[in-house]
Order: C-alpha cells, then structure tokens, then sequence
C-alpha cells in the first residue's frame, strides 16, 4: 500500500473523480503533470478533481499507482466504453430517425412484437437499440405508447442476448400499470414482479428471478443495497418512468439511481414532460442515461440567458432521444379547445384576499434581501396562501361561510354539462381541503376520487374503471400531482380546472388523460380563474414554461385554442376578405 499514490472515488455529480493523496499531494500532482503535462485539476480541500475518463490512462503509465472505489472503476470503465462507441452510435440514431417505418421494422424484425407497434414506436425502437449503445432517452408526447416503446425494446434486446432483466422505477402511483402493461402487449412472457409493501416483501421481488422488477423511486434509495446486487448478478436494464423526477442531481433519489445506472448494461428515461420548468432540468435526464457524453463540457448556470440554446445545441449534436407528438403520430385524434372562465370574488372573499396580499406586501417591504433569503419558506407559503383564498378561503380564514365564486361557476357548469348534456367531466383540484368539499358536494352526481390519500393500487383501478365503464358514475375528481399521469379517462371529453398544481408537469401530464389513443370527442378544458388575481400570473406562467419546453424539444409551434385565438382568426380572415375587394 505504500508505493499508492493517490485513493479515486467520484464527485457527487458524476462530472469528475475526486483523487485524494494518501499522503503527499505535491507527489501526487508531480505525477499528474509527468503523465500529462496538459492535464487539467483542480484543487480542493480533499484533494484534486479530474476528469474521470483519462484516469485509467493516467493510471496505467504510473503503473497502477491509485487505489479505486468499486464505483469509480466500474464508472470509468462505463465512460470509456461510451465514448469509444459514441461516434458510430450517434451517426447511426440519426439514419434511423431520418429514414422509414419500414427500414426500421426490417431492423428490429428479430422482436416478437415488431408487428404490434405503431410506426414511430418502430423507427423508437430502432434507434433505442442500436449494437454497443448505452440506452436513450423516450421523450415522446404523453398518449403516444411510450410504455410499449420500452416494453418493445427490451424484448428485442433479450432476442439478441444483449440483456437479462428489466428495472422499471416509476412514481408509486403508476408502478402496479407496468405489470397491466406487459400482460397485454406480452402475455405471460415474461415474469414481472412488483416490489411492494414493507423492505422483506420487497427484497423478495429482487431475488425472485422476475424479468421484470417495477419499483418506486423511494425504494432505490431504502434498498440501494438490494438493487445493486441484482444489478451486478445480470445484465440489468434500468428504466425510470416520469423521469423529470430526476431533474435535480443533488436530491437523494436522483443520486441513488445514478449509483445504480452505473452497474446496469443500459439505461433509458421516459418522459412526456421532460422540461417541465426550466430548460436544466433536462440535463440530468441525460447524465443518467448516457453518463455526461451529451452535456460534456457544458456548464448548467440556470442565470446565462444562452442556456437553453446550448443545451439544445448539445441535445442536437450528442443527444440520443427521440421525440413524437401526438398530432403527427395519431392523426385521427380528435381537435382540443381551452376555455379560461374569469371569475369574480365573492365580496368577502376578496376581502380576505386583499388582506393577506396587503399583509404579505407589508412584510416584504419591510424586510433585507438577506432576511428575505433565510425565510424564503414562509414567504413562499404565504404566497401560496394567496392562491388558495382565489379555491376556498373557509381553510384558512375562520368564520369564513360564503360559496366561493369558483364553487358557484363550478354548480353551474356541472348542472348543465352533468345533469342536463349527461356528459361525464374530469374535475381536477390541487388542494385537500377543497377536494373534501368537491367530493361531498358532487356526489349526487356518481363521483369517484384519485389523490394522494387513495394509495392502493387495487382501489385506484377501480376508481378508473367505474368512470370509464359504468354508466352512473358521472365525475373523476383528481389532483393532477396523484392522478396526472398514467391514467386513461378519455371517456370524458371535457376536463374542468377548480385549481392548478404549481408544477408545469403535473398540469401537461393532466391534460393527456382525456386526449389520447381511444377518444373520438372534440376535448375541451375549463379553467377557472379568479379575475385580477395572482392565480391569473401563476396560470400565465404554467404557459411561458410548456412553451419553453417545446422550443427546447423542437416541437412546432401550437397556438392554444381558445375562445380569443378562434375569435381572432376569424377576424383576420375577414380582414382578408376585405382587403380583397
């Protein structure tokens, strides 16, 4: 142990690997420099940061000097496998891509279920396949099949003895679908095992000898241990469903399933909404699935106003994903409209409105920006206070015992859609409170309910099927952060809006349930919005970032359709019309 120079692990990020001197740093960076004069490091408290990638160079001339973590070696060895195969496996993404349905189905004809796919999920799983590749990322618009791209691929990938088994890590609430899923596009092919309840039932999933393990994001991190052993045991696919769960590199899950990518053959990412709030948090999707190559060299500053077209031009030139809309890739699937209904505030619930806002202007005017800094959360709930007054104040102003306006528009819209059309609504609120209320108030009108407190997969199922097949059940009341994803409810047309989630994702991932594969209506949603509120600027916000994220994607432009954008083309054909007389 003497003669070791130097002990590598990895940088929290993945970006680098830290080299601690065991000893004797000027020896340490003597040796560095003899190797590789221009090597690039930095010093830290710990010792220097290198690129991770020409360590095992450095190591081999010095006559394996360093001592490695399991994790950096294996990491190293990834990247370098990764960078060797890069150029081949790019250039051949793109061919395919660029090509036909036809050339990819030829290409991917080895699959039992090449014959099921849809064209785009054929040319998807041609591309996600490709000999010596690391994986992908599944962009593709929510409804358009990305569970059966995934499905798809990795059966071809056991076809070709390229893989063993298959990790799916999803959100809790949508982990029990991927088993539906492969029994219907699989049957009883392959063995799937949900690993659910407490940490003993769940280690039994691992070591079943399942095919598939579906897991939640929380148990990567409670049992790291497990999955890596399974992980080292085979050739290990990893799959994270809604991976804009993973945008920050810095949380606990995100890290654990980075540790775990490392030990898996290949990685892949799926997700409708990829960008949901900025155009950096699509990078760490990325970095999961190809280990850095395509942001190399790229520094995520959130505040460098070129940030979001780097990240596009990395994205272009190094990024293997694949993106489809559903306009292009469904093209019998019905138009949607968006109506924006400005309500009044009840006289005493604009007064509780303008309090808390007065109030709240008070203490921010009257505070440091570093005082501000330290109480950022309580600013922050305050604020949203604000934005629940505009759903119900009775939860937060006492003696509060007025009809809300929303409450009041929504009896009405309900009276007439429900009771008089017959028509079955999709109702979506944010918050308990006032989910408590909906459901009590509209359950005349056969009301079932999906949120956070409704955990059972089996009862959740349940709550789907008897709006989408049973006749008397008339309202699905939903909080998109539970209910947002996964679910199909498209016997329902319209969606109607009580109050919206503050993340970008929940609110696009809601909007798929109704418009998707299987509805033959004209969608509409219906947003309530207290008129001259804080909630109108939270809205317009929502709106700045799905454009933002489409620009990143390269999606084309899709003006909303709404009752000012229809009213509006309808002026200017007249304009037309009349300047061609």
């Amino acid at each position: 142990m003497s003669s070791l120079i130097g002990k590598i692990d990895l940088t929290p990020d993945r970006r680098g690997a830290l080299v601690a001197p065991l000893d004797d740093p000027g020896r340490l960076r003597s040796s560095l420099r003899g190797t590789n004069p221009d090597l690039r490091f930095r010093r830290t408290s710990d010792g220097f940061i290198i690129d991770l990638a020409v360590l095992p160079k450095i190591d081999a001339a010095l006559g394996n000097k360093f001592q490695w973590s399991p994790l950096a070696r294996r990491a190293a060895s990834n990247r370098a496998a990764i960078q060797e195969s890069a150029a081949d496996v790019l250039l051949a993404a793109a061919k395919i891509k660029a090509g036909s349905a036809e050339v990819a189905r030829q290409l991917i004809s080895d699959s039992s279920l090449t014959d099921m796919l849809d064209d785009h999920q054929a040319l998807n799983v041609a591309a996600l396949t490709i000999p010596d590749s690391w994986g992908g990322c599944v962009f593709d618009e929510q409804g358009t099949g990305k569970t059966v791209t995934l499905i798809a691929t990795f059966d071809l990938l056991v076809e070709r003895n390229e893989a063993d088994a298959l990790l799916v890590v999803a959100p809790k609430s949508m982990i029990g679908e991927w088993a539906v899923e492969f029994e219907r596009f699989c049957g009883g092919l392959y063995r799937v095992a949900i690993a659910d309840g407490d940490r003993r039932a769940k280690s039994r999933a691992f070591h079943s000898g399942a095919d598939v393990v579906v897991v939640n994001y929380e148990t990567v991190v409670s049992n790291a241990a497990d999955l890596e052993l399974l992980a080292r045991r085979c050739r290990l696919v990893l799959a994270v469903d809604e991976s804009f769960n993973v945008k920050n590199p810095d949380a606990r899950r995100t890290q654990a399933i980075t540790d775990l990518r490392e030990w898996c053959s290949r990685a892949y990412v799926l997700c409708g909404t990829p960008a949901p709030n900025s155009p950096s948090d699509i990078v760490a999707q990325f970095d999961l699935v190809d280990l850095g190559l395509t942001f190399s060299g790229v520094k995520v500053d959130p505040k460098n106003p070129d940030l979001a077209d780097e990240i596009r031009d990395a994205m272009a030139s190094r990024g293997l994903y694949v993106r489809n809309l559903k306009k292009n890739v469904l093209s019998d699937l019905p138009q949607r409209t968006f109506t924006d209904v400005h309500v009044e505030m009840e006289p005493e619930q604009r007064a509780a409105y303008e309090k808390i806002l007065d109030g709240l202007i008070d203490e921010v005017e009257g505070t440091t920006d570093l005082s501000f800094s330290k109480r950022m959360v309580h600013f922050l709930e305050r604020r949203a206070a604000l934005i629940r007054v505009c759903s119900d104040p009775a939860f937060l102003v006492p003696g509060y015992n007025q009809t809300p306006s929303k409450l009041a528009a929504l009896d009405g819209i309900l009276e007439d859609l429900v009771h008089v059309r017959r028509e079955k609504v999709v109702l979506w609120s944010f918050y308990r409170a006032s989910l408590e209320r909906l459901a009590c108030r509209y359950k005349r009108y056969g009301l079932v309910r999906i949120d956070g407190s409704v955990v059972d997969r089996n009862e959740r199922r349940e709550a789907v099927r008897s709006f989408q097949e049973d006749d008397h059940t008339m309202i699905f009341l939903g909080n998109p952060a539970a209910a947002g994803a996964g679910l199909t409810l498209h016997r329902s047309r319209v969606a109607v809006y009580e109050s919206l989630s503050n993340q970008a994702a929940h609110y696009l991932q809601s909007l798929d349930r109704i418009h998707r594969r299987g509805q033959k209506l004209d969608v509409e949603y219906v947003t309530l919005l207290c008129r001259d509120s804080i909630e109108e600027l939270e809205y317009q916000r929502l709106l700045t970032k799905s454009q933002v994220q489409a620009e990143l994607l390269g999606d084309p432009s899709e003006p909303r359709q709404n009752r000012q954008v229809f009213l509006s083309d309808l002026l200017a054909a007249k304009e037309l019309l009349q300047g061609g007389r």
